[in-house]
C-alpha cells in the first residue's frame, strides 16, 4: 500500500465536541455561525461542514461565492443558512447567490442599490445581512452613511426575519428567524438551483430586500479591550440609529473567536466562530478556560526518509546555515516549503519524533527538511514525525508555530498545500 510522503489526520469527533463547547459557553438562546471559510481554514470545508451539521450547527459563513456554491453542490441533501463575507458585486453575483440559497452581506451605499434593483428584477426577497464599519476599515457603512443609507432605502419596503428563505426547489423552506437567528434544525432538501422565496402572511410581499442581520468586525478583541469595547459602543449606537430610522429589529452580530473570549458583552445575538472551533486558541488567549476544553482537529505527520550522521563542524541544508557542533544524526522528513511548511521556521521549530521533540536544524527545503535526531539513536528511515499535533508526551500545537513566526495561527493552517494528503471520505 502507497504511504504518502506527508499527511493530515482530522479528528471530526474532535470538532464536534468543541462545537458543543462553544454553543454550551455562548449559551443555547445565541445563534452560532461556523466559520468554514478558506477551506474551513486548512481542515476540508466540505467534511468539516458535515460534522458539524452532525453536532446540531445549522450556520455557516464563508468568505466567497464559490466557495458557498462549492458546499451547497457537495451536500445537496443537507439543510443549512450559508452566509458569504464578501458582498456581491454585481447582479450576476446576486442572482447566483439567490440560486443557491446563499445570503449575501451589503456594505455600501452602492451595494444597497444594486441589490435593491436584482430582487426586483428577479421578483424574489433576496435574504441579506448589513456590515457596518466600526473601525476595521474593510467592508461596511459607516455611522455617518447611515442617514444616506436610510433615505436611499425604502422603509416601508424593509422586510423583517419573519421572513422564510426556502434552502431547495419545492417550496422547502428553511427554518424561520427568532430573534435570536434561525433554528437550529432544518427539513433536509434536494438541488438549490429554483430556490425561491416565500413569506409569512402579514409580511410586506413586495419588499425586495429581507434583512437577516446587522453586524460588525472587531479589529484588535485579541489585543485592545478598550478598542474593542469603542467599536462595541458605536455599532450600538449604529443599530439605535438604524432603528429609530425604520430598520427592522434583527439580531446582532459582533464577536468571532476572540471577541467571545475577551469581550463578553459583545456576544448579542449571535457569534461567528472559527479558530475556536478546530480546537486552536487565538494569539495570547491559550490559557482562557474555553480553550482548556478544546481538542485540536488537525495533526500532520511526515516521514522519515533518510537518516545519517555528519561530523562536528559539517553544514545542513542550503546555505549552511546550521553547523553541526557535535557528530550530529540528521533525520530527513519528507515535507517541505512546497507543501505550505514555512521556510521562516528554518532553526526555530520543534517537531515530535518518537514521543519527544526535536529541533529542525537546517534552511527548510521545497520538499524536505531535517531535523537533529542525535538524542534519539533509535530513530530509523520509516519512523513518523508530527509537524503539528501530538505523539506521546511531546506535543507541537500550531499556536508554537505561529508566535514563532509572528503570525495568526489560521495562517498557517490555511497554508496547507494541495499535495498533502487528506484523509478520503
Amino acid at each position: 500500500m502507497h504511504t504518502p510522503p506527508n499527511w493530515l489526520e482530522l479528528d471530526w469527533d474532535a470538532l464536534r465536541h468543541n462545537a458543543r463547547a462553544v454553543q454550551d459557553y455562548i449559551g443555547a438562546k445565541r445563534t452560532l455561525w461556523a466559520v468554514v471559510k478558506a477551506d474551513a481554514y486548512g481542515h476540508g470545508a466540505v467534511q468539516a461542514t458535515d460534522a458539524l451539521l452532525q453536532a446540531g450547527v445549522a450556520h455557516f459563513i464563508v468568505a466567497s461565492l464559490d466557495e458557498a456554491i462549492t458546499l451547497r453542490e457537495a451536500l445537496p441533501q443537507r439543510a443549512f443558512r450559508l452566509m458569504t463575507l464578501y458582498p456581491p458585486t454585481s447582479p450576476d453575483e446576486w442572482r447566483t447567490a439567490a440560486e443557491y440559497a446563499v445570503e449575501g452581506v451589503i456594505d455600501s451605499l452602492e451595494g444597497y442599490a444594486r441589490a435593491y434593483k436584482t430582487a426586483q428584477q428577479l421578483g424574489r426577497a433576496l435574504p441579506v445581512h448589513l456590515e457596518l464599519d466600526t473601525g476595521m476599515s474593510r467592508l461596511g457603512l459607516t455611522l455617518e452613511e447611515i442617514p444616506r443609507f436610510l433615505e436611499q432605502s425604502r422603509v416601508p419596503d424593509f422586510l423583517t426575519p419573519s421572513f422564510r428563505f426556502p434552502l431547495q426547489a419545492g417550496g422547502t423552506e428553511a427554518p424561520s428567524v427568532s430573534p435570536h437567528g434561525v433554528g437550529r434544525t432544518a427539513p433536509a432538501h434536494g438541488s438549490p438551483r429554483e430556490a425561491g422565496g416565500t413569506l409569512r402572511r402579514g409580511v410586506n410581499s413586495n419588499a425586495p430586500l429581507a434583512w437577516q442581520s446587522v453586524f460588525t468586525h472587531f479589529a484588535c478583541a485579541d489585543s485592545d479591550p478598550e478598542f474593542t469595547a469603542e467599536q462595541l459602543r458605536m455599532f450600538l449606537e449604529g443599530v439605535r440609529r438604524l432603528r429609530a430610522g425604520g430598520f427592522p429589529e434583527t439580531p446582532l452580530h459582533a464577536a468571532a473567536s476572540a471577541g467571545l473570549l475577551t469581550a463578553p458583552d459583545s456576544l448579542l445575538d449571535a457569534v461567528r466562530c472559527g479558530l475556536l472551533l478546530y480546537g486552536i486558541a487565538p494569539t495570547g488567549l491559550e490559557s482562557h478556560p474555553l480553550c482548556a476544553q478544546l481538542r485540536p482537529v488537525l495533526s500532520w505527520r511526515a516521514r522519515v526518509i533518510s537518516v545519517r550522521t555528519i561530523p562536528k563542524g559539517q553544514g545542513v541544508s542550503y546555505g549552511a546555515r546550521f553547523r553541526a557542533a557535535r557528530p550530529t544524526r540528521v533525520a530527513t522528513l519528507s515535507v517541505g516549503y512546497a507543501d505550505g511548511y514555512p521556510i521562516g521556521l528554518t532553526n526555530r521549530a520543534p517537531i515530535a519524533l518518537r514521543g519527544k521533540l526535536v529541533p529542525q536544524i537546517g534552511r527548510v527545503c521545497m520538499d524536505m527538511l531535517m531535523v537533529d535526531a542525535t538524542d534519539l539513536p533509535e530513530v530509523q528511515v520509516g519512523d513518523v514525525a508530527t509537524l503539528i499535533g501530538q505523539d506521546g508526551a511531546a506535543s507541537v500545537r500550531v499556536e508554537t508555530l505561529a508566535r514563532l513566526l509572528e503570525t495568526t495561527p489560521h495562517e498557517l493552517t490555511t497554508r496547507i498545500g494541495r499535495r498533502v494528503a487528506r484523509p478520503q471520505v
